[in-house]
């Protein structure tokens, strides 16, 4: 892994300590209310192996978008973590706790 990408809200606070464990650089990727994702310092992920860090998966839609928008920019691959995925997610994470029910995080109040 040469990045952690965060992805925003939820997903920086895990991605920030993962960053931080594995000593890597930490860039963060946005998505707006219309669904667009939009990706922080891209010319510094060119070429690159990136860790994506978000907090849950419910449906994999935005996962989807992530992954692909990484590899549009360039990256050479992408892995996945996140702490949650709800079984039946269409896009799972590499590694990741599957669950049967949804769950709400300290950041979603």
């Amino acid at each position: 892994i040469d990045f952690v990408a965060g992805v925003s809200r939820g997903g920086l606070i895990p991605a920030a300590l993962v960053a931080t464990r594995l000593d890597k650089p930490l860039v963060a990727i946005y998505i707006d209310r219309k669904d667009r994702v939009y990706l922080d310092r891209k010319k510094w992920l060119r070429g690159k192996r990136v860790l994506l860090v978000d907090d849950i998966v419910r449906t994999g839609a935005t996962l989807g978008k992530m992954i692909a928008l990484l590899k549009q920019s360039g990256v050479r691959a992408v892995q996945s973590f996140t702490l949650f995925c709800l079984q039946g997610a269409r896009v799972r994470p590499t590694w990741t706790t599957e669950i049967h029910h949804d769950k709400k995080m300290p950041w979603d109040f």
